[in-house]
């Protein structure tokens, strides 16, 4: 399992409506390893093996992060800030950022609120190095975008650490699950997907559902490590290192999750569960509510210390998720015929 690419992914700035450059690179790695791939008006990139095939499997994974976008620029040079998607903003204060511009990248810091325990996005101000609006104009404009200053760290030789893990991971996982699973000789429709604005509006995966039209899906993205919680009373227990978290609950499709549960005991993978008694938060919400409906699964890699420039992830999770998710495309493409996804059988 290469990882050169996912750390390639790492390095991208791909805030929600900024993801193109990390969506150009997903297109070009992804066009040695299927038949074609497409984009849309928004972003999203789809790339598809076996189009001929009337059983279309759509994995999806979210290409864009979190962070900050320039707001207003003040008389002194500083920047006022907004949010796009839910950070926490005292993970931003006192940190030094990377500035996503027309011009390429530039650096700056933004400034520590004083006697404050608590802030909001407000109290953050972007401090480019410059005296004056006229010099910061020179280097930024408004609806330019920034994250963390910080590059991936691997802790040791399974535990990795970086900015944006939420959802990168999950587009290395769809990648190299379509790849396994082409090599394996599937022959149903492929599409894996990554899609825009996940973060923001999810409008990506509501276009590019509707654009395919899927037999079912399978949504990969991230869940939280429970085990580090002070109160687990109302949570149920995750936990890096027990395998991929398989979400149970009134919007995922019971079917795929029995074919999930057969799968992992076949191939001795791990899994945990955790429920959702209404959204998912994720990308499954706009394709499982697309047009007629679509049968749907989240698969999340559980991933500590969420929206925070050091985000940490078990890459042996990471491992059995792709051969879960190819795993399970193999079952698909052996038993399709019969496959019936109507709970009301």
């Amino acid at each position: 399992m290469s990882r050169e690419f996912l750390y390639e992914m790492l390095k991208e700035i791909s805030v929600s409506g900024k993801e193109y450059r990390l969506q150009k690179k997903v297109m070009d790695h992804m066009a040695n390893y299927v038949d074609e791939c497409v984009t849309d008006h928004v972003g999203d990139v789809i790339a598809i093996k076996n189009k001929e095939s009337d059983f279309r499997v759509m994995l999806a994974a979210h290409s864009d992060e979190i962070g900050l976008i320039i707001n207003r620029i003040r008389p002194d040079g500083r920047c006022i800030l907004d949010n796009i998607g839910s950070i926490t903003p005292l993970v931003y204060a006192g940190q030094r950022v990377q500035v996503l511009t027309s011009k390429g990248i530039i650096y700056g810091v933004i400034d520590k609120p004083r006697n404050k325990s608590e802030i909001n996005t407000t109290d953050l101000i972007l401090d480019l190095g410059v005296y004056s609006k006229e010099e910061a104009m020179e280097l930024v404009e408004v609806g330019d975008v920034l994250v963390h200053d910080y590059d991936y760290r691997e802790i040791n030789d399974h535990i990795l650490a970086a900015r944006a893990l939420d959802d990168k991971i999950g587009i290395y996982v769809i990648n190299e699950a379509t790849k396994r699973a082409v090599a394996r000789g599937v022959k149903i429709g492929i599409y894996s997907t990554t899609t825009v604005g996940e973060e923001t509006t999810k409008n990506g995966a509501r276009f590019a559902s509707y654009a395919i039209n899927p037999t079912c899906s399978i949504s990969v993205d991230v869940g939280s490590d429970t085990s580090v919680r002070d109160n687990m009373a109302n949570s149920s227990y995750t936990r890096l290192g027990l395998g991929p978290i398989i979400t149970v609950g009134v919007t995922i499709n019971q079917e795929l999750v029995e074919i999930a549960k057969k799968v992992a005991k076949e191939k001795n993978l791990q899994l945990q569960f955790n429920t959702c008694n209404s959204r998912t938060y994720t990308d499954l919400d706009a394709i499982h509510y697309n047009a007629g409906g679509v049968p749907s699964i989240l698969v999340s890699i559980p991933l500590r210390y969420m929206h925070s420039s050091a985000e940490l992830a078990d890459m042996n999770d990471v491992e059995e998720a792709i051969e879960l998710i190819a795993s399970m495309l193999e079952y698909f493409d052996k038993h399709q015929s019969e496959l019936n996804f109507n709970p009301v059988k």
